[in-house]
């Protein structure tokens, strides 16, 4: 009997690994400046977006210190948003985001929350 000995590349090979690394790069952040005029409201966001011209879509995720005090809240939602842009960014169109939050952000259920940061990508 012969063994068979693979490389993992072959194995990778024959189970079609197809899979695009999801990477938040640094061109789909918004650093500067937009006028947004499109808003749309939910409970705990207030959504600025816009039609682009690039290749992918953009955010920028706005918390005002007034609004929650500690940073770590801030930047936790901040990286929750982050993260699931990330995520779903080849379903979402070619659009800049704002999302500005609001302070009853700390009041609503992970779950919840899961599911009004999956809303603002429907737009």
């Amino acid at each position: 009997m012969e063994k068979k000995y693979y490389h993992i590349e072959d194995e990778k090979k024959e189970k079609n690994y197809h899979v695009k690394k999801l990477n938040f790069k640094k061109n789909m952040k918004i650093n500067n400046k937009i006028k947004l005029n499109n808003i749309k409201k939910f409970k705990p966001f207030i959504i600025y977006y816009k039609l682009n011209k690039l290749n992918n879509p953009r955010i920028r995720v706005i918390i005002n210190k007034k609004q929650i005090k500690l940073s770590t809240l801030r930047n936790k939602f901040k990286r929750k948003i982050y993260e699931n842009f990330r995520i779903n960014q080849l379903k979402i169109k070619k659009i800049d985001f704002i999302v500005k939050v609001n302070n009853n952000i700390t009041k609503i259920s992970k779950k919840l929350l899961n599911k009004y940061i999956n809303k603002i990508w429907l737009i």
